[in-house]
């Protein structure tokens, strides 16, 4: 059992859950207990000290030691405590154990009823091998998390580099503060644990924090992969490691999330360290990938790569730009390595053409920025993968200026850093980048040893590179399951550094398995990412209830204008019907020129009727080629005018229904977050010839969103219209944000809402200009009163004459058969504050049966500044702290006789190992007298400490299922282990209720030990010791990684090389006794030299050969 395992405990009435550190290395214990009531239900949250709960009138909620609490999440109405209940130890680095997790559970706070459910995946996430009747509201989050691709380490900042590490120690700091220091961006259950990371930073004391990180109640998870092997160069022993961290920023599986955001994030981005410690040094040599930073999508079934452009180049180029500046400022320098198809007319070609007319704009950073293409797959099918040696020769010069981190171990002092990583993409940043990244590994570390004079005996070099090659497949494989959801392309050539027919039968099968997998699995997955990352539109980030953060909140709300201003924006709104006609050649002037604004900020255009709605137009037409074509035609006809500077920013068609949303070219950089999201409303939701499109996005920090919408038809649909309008407001969802959430709305559109009145009423009161008349009798006014649809919108006055119904052509209303009645059928209305309406009017373009409408709008928007915002936060916290005013600490609860508390059938016994000198725990009333209830964090940060009751010897709950035979608990003056027993008595099933596991001994298991281990009993009859670190461990999971290769001696935590273990974990036949790596002869000073050339003091810092 790791000494940073925690035990969990729960008590009902209320619902608490504890989480004590197993063994006592902390007194500090995390208590959950949940508040119901109001319009959310809340928990409390508080560190503890242990000695202040009375354990006794707890149950036991887990049957083994857990590996720390995630956070915590909402789902529906109930409130989950996430659970790391099992871990499989990859091995060690830098003397902290790195673990993979196995299996979590998540524990409701309102009630037991999931608790049987809380874990039921199996390791491999298959959800039918569920054994219980009960779906758990978070499955596929345990799903998710269950898959084997999230580690953390109790110590070790895994979400940063070697290099980033060393420069906290080398400035006075401590590596191993990973609270503190962690890097957001591969953080990736930061929002679960936001409210706890919150309390520990601005109510914990510095002690308080340091009992906290000791306890390892706990985890900073981060997604990708982790894998070492130990091998030998010259018989001297040494670790090597590959630690791939995937970003969390903009996360999302393979044909849901592509591209860049409006922040500069993008999709699949990974950073991937690869590690060699040897005698006294660590080399560290770091590489990225990510997808191609513009904005780009694949929808639909996806079989081919076809490829959409969401966004031109113009207005792409802020988030580019934010992309490679925030790379620069990580990284230093950037060399990219594109290795999309280059054949003319590909969707690749016209995605890599659009990347390199992006970073050639930016001459500015091109001191820090360099770009390379490399068409992968018509060099390679056509030469081999021998030609990768010519990309290598092609980055000789930079990797070379770049070189690589490289640490005295002894010292703690840095020898080189490296100057700028390599950037390589491919289409999914997958197949083709884990190939190049392995081969760009190698060279690097070759390099390396040639500079310390290292070179391998043909078996070494032979099992080295089955080593090397299987740690780098192993690292594609993961990234690609996670991604894509199977294992990676070309991972036979990678393992194998050769192609087979095998290889390529593979390759056929995953490609199958991954059309299946995106097209119909990933929504789900995409769904459980998004709600451990906070992005659903129902997400609420404040699950806790911290009066101190109430009341800031509320302080924050009233000093709004310290950190915030207004901008005056222009939007103009269009709306047409274009019956199936082109408006290639036609005038728009009368339409799209007002008077009111002459170049507003943003245009936004909805056009209904791409094609004609006839059965042979709707299965025969390229509606994506119509789009394109009215994107054309409407970018020439706002740009049309001297002065005018305008460039996309998104367009999107569903079907005969389009919408193209144009921004000015100055007025790019306050527009981000732009998503979409459509909604059929034909045939009941089955097709497209009606229904809505969403586009969401935020004008600087106001959020806004416009909808176009094209309505059932009929005079008398008024119910089916009004159906069609609920279903597409319910039906739009936004990553991050519903339809109602906006701060903003507008909706524009054939809604098709008529006049109810007779036919030559309505025409003869059109004729004399009564149009208050007819408005009083509109549907869709009469709608909104009664609240039948657009409840709640507003609209501007309608000054100009019915759009609909004319002949084709002319200014007559309808002649036809049906001679329909003439109605304002397109319509522009809109909700929120801080909307004024310029201008509402109609064009008169005469190329359709309906006439374009126009509404001109003046927005106040929000602009955060996020500095000083910050700064008001940090103070305001501050004062309240040190206020009076504060809420006190919870009250002492009122007496009463103790609930009866119905406890389930016990998995296991649990022997504490704290003191205990009261052999049988007592049973004490749940509402003891002489107890004071904790106070809350804040209280305990304030000085209420002194309130909590004395110190009482902690002990575990008697669980009612243990057989009578068991021993009782053990104490200073009693210790059974030492006595004559009979192991009748020790369950034999090897599961939780024995905890006596007893590992083979360290200096002989393999750090890698695949196998669970059998529970080894006692002999009969004689005296023996249980060691403390055998206490209620859990067996050991199988799992992949680490290999281990034979070598001669051992690898030692000896004052040389304190990065590496001791000895435990290491090869069978790895000598403990003989030590470690040879002493150094000489600790000179050592200085840098440049690399490729022979190395005297690196050579000495390496190692010595035997």
């Amino acid at each position: 059992m790791s000494d940073r395992q925690s035990i969990v405990f729960v008590r009902s009435n209320p619902r608490t859950v504890v989480l004590r550190p197993a063994v006592n290395v902390s007194q500090t214990a995390l208590v959950f207990e949940c508040i119901e009531g109001g319009v959310r239900t809340r928990s409390t949250a508080r560190f503890q000290p242990s000695d202040t709960l009375d354990f006794s009138t707890f149950e036991l909620l887990q049957a083994r030691p857990v590996f720390g609490c995630l956070g915590l999440v909402q789902v529906g109405n109930d409130l989950f405590i996430g659970i790391v209940t099992e871990a499989t130890k990859v091995g060690d680095l830098e003397s902290a154990p790195i673990y993979r997790i196995q299996r979590v559970a998540f524990y409701s706070l309102l009630s037991d009823r999931y608790d049987l459910s809380a874990q039921t995946l199996p390791i491999d996430g298959n959800p039918d091998e569920t054994s219980v009747a009960t779906i758990h509201p978070c499955q596929p989050l345990i799903k998710l998390l269950s898959t084997g691709s999230f580690y953390f380490s109790p110590t070790l900042d895994l979400t940063r580099s070697a290099q980033k590490r060393s420069v906290d120690v080398q400035q006075g700091g401590s590596a191993v503060n990973i609270f503190d220091n962690a890097d957001a961006h591969f953080v990736w259950n930061k929002h679960l644990l936001s409210g706890l990371l919150q309390i520990r930073e601005q109510e914990l004391s510095a002690p308080e924090r340091e009992d906290l990180l000791a306890g390892g109640l706990l985890v900073l998870a981060i997604q990708g992969y982790v894998g070492m092997v130990d091998f030998t160069i010259g018989s001297l022993p040494c670790r090597m490691a590959v630690i791939s961290r995937l970003s969390c920023k903009r996360a999302g599986t393979r044909l849901l999330s592509r591209g860049v955001n409006d922040d500069g994030h993008v999709s699949n981005f990974v950073e991937t360290e690869f590690l060699l410690y040897g005698a006294h040094s660590t080399f560290s040599f770091l590489q990225i990938r990510g997808s191609v930073p513009v904005f780009w999508e694949q929808t639909g079934i996806q079989m081919t790569h076809k490829v959409t452009i969401s966004r031109g180049a113009e207005s792409s180029a802020p988030a580019t730009r934010k992309h490679f500046e925030e790379l620069i400022s990580r990284y230093n320098k950037i060399h990219v390595i594109n290795l999309l198809g280059q054949k003319d007319g590909s969707s690749e070609q016209m995605l890599s053409e659009l990347f390199r007319q992006s970073i050639s704009k930016m001459i500015d950073l091109s001191d820090a920025l360099a770009y390379t293409e490399f068409d992968f797959h018509a060099i390679i099918k056509r030469e081999g993968y021998e030609r990768l040696s010519e990309l290598v020769a092609l980055l000789r010069r930079p990797l070379e200026d770049y070189s690589y981190f490289l640490a005295d171990a002894d010292a703690g002092s840095t020898i080189f850093n490296q100057q700028g990583v390599v950037r390589t993409n491919c289409l999914d940043c997958l197949d083709r980048t884990n190939v190049v990244q392995t081969r760009l590994a190698r060279h690097a570390l070759e390099g390396y040893l040639r500079q310390v004079d290292r070179r391998f005996t043909p078996i070494e070099e032979d099992n080295f590179a089955i080593l090397f090659n299987g740690l780098w497949a192993d690292n594609g494989d993961w990234l690609s399951k996670i991604y894509a959801g199977t294992g990676a392309l070309k991972s036979s050539y990678t393992r194998k550094g050769k192609s087979t027919v095998l290889g390529f039968l593979d390759d056929a099968a995953k490609s199958v398995n991954r059309f299946y997998i995106n097209n119909f699995q990933d929504k789900t997955r995409q769904e459980a990412i998004d709600l451990l990352l906070g992005k659903l539109a129902n997400a609420d980030t404040v699950l806790l209830r911290n009066p101190l953060h109430d009341a800031v909140a509320k302080e924050m709300h009233k000093r709004l204008p310290e950190y915030s201003s207004s901008a005056r924006v222009t939007m103009f709104l269009g709306t047409w019907n274009v019956n199936g006609k082109h408006g290639r050649g036609e005038n728009m002037d009368s339409w799209l020129k007002s008077d009111k604004v002459e170049f507003p900020h943003l245009y936004a255009i909805g056009i209904q009727e791409l094609i004609e709605l006839t059965p042979g137009q709707y299965i025969s037409a390229d509606t994506n080629k119509l789009r394109l074509d009215w994107e054309a035609t409407l970018m020439r006809a706002i740009n049309g005018r001297p002065g005018a500077n305008y460039v996309l920013l998104r367009s999107l068609h569903l079907v005969a229904l389009g919408i193209f949303v144009f921004v000015r070219a100055d007025s790019v950089n306050m527009i981000r977050h732009v998503e979409s999201s459509t909604k059929k409303t034909g045939l009941g939701g089955m097709a497209a010839n009606k229904g809505g499109i969403g586009i969401s996005f935020s004008i600087n920090d106001t959020s806004v969103a416009l909808v176009t919408a094209h309505l059932a038809a009929g005079q008398s649909n008024v119910d089916e219209r009004n159906r069609d309008y609920w279903t597409i407001h319910d039906g739009l969802n936004f990553r991050g944000r519903r339809l109602a959430e906006h701060d903003m709305t507008f909706w524009f559109g054939d809604f098709n809402y008529r006049i109810s009145a007779p036919n030559e009423e309505v025409r003869r009161r059109v004729g004399h200009k009564e149009l208050d008349y007819l408005y009083l009798n509109d549907q869709l006014n009469e709608q909104r009163a009664s609240g039948g649809a657009f409840e709640g919108y507003q609209e501007g006055a309608i000054t100009f004459d019915p759009t609909y119904k004319y002949d084709n052509g002319t200014t007559i209303y309808d002649t036809s058969e049906k001679a329909r009645a003439p109605a304002w059928t397109d319509r522009i209305l809109f909700k929120g504050r801080h909307i004024l309406l310029r201008e509402y009017a109609r064009g008169e373009s005469l190329i359709s049966d309906h006439r374009p409408v126009r509404a001109v709008f003046e927005l106040d928007s929000v602009i955060i500044d996020r500095d000083r915002k910050d700064v008001l936060q940090k103070e305001i916290y501050k004062e309240k702290m040190a206020s009076k005013d504060l809420p006190p600490p919870l009250p002492v609860r009122p007496q009463g006789p103790p609930p009866k508390i119905q406890r389930p059938p016990s998995t296991g016994l649990l022997i504490d190992l704290a003191e205990d000198t009261n052999p049988q725990p007592q049973q004490t009333s749940i509402f003891p007298s002489e107890t004071t209830p904790a106070s809350t964090s804040i209280g305990a940060a304030l000085g209420f400490r002194d309130s909590f009751p004395p110190a009482r010897p902690d002990s575990f709950p008697p669980t009612k299922s243990l057989d009578s035979s068991l021993p009782p608990p053990s104490s200073d003056t009693y210790k059974w282990w030492e006595r004559q027993i009979d192991d009748a008595w020790i369950p034999r099933e090897g599961d939780g209720k024995n905890p006596f596991y007893t590992f083979p001994s360290q200096s002989t298991s393999s750090i890698n030990s695949q196998q669970p281990l059998a529970p080894q009993l006692p002999p009969a009859g004689r005296s023996f010791t249980v060691p403390s670190n055998t206490f209620n461990r859990p067996p050991q999971t199988a799992s992949a990684t680490p290999r281990s290769y034979t070598v001669s001696s051992s690898v030692s935590a000896s004052k040389h090389n304190p990065f590496l273990d001791p000895p435990r974990n290491t090869n069978p036949s790895m000598d403990v006794a003989t030590g470690g790596f040879p002493d150094s002869t000489e600790n000179s000073s050592r200085q840098g030299t440049g690399r490729g050339k022979l190395n005297p003091e690196l050579i000495q810092l390496f190692g010595q050969g035997a």
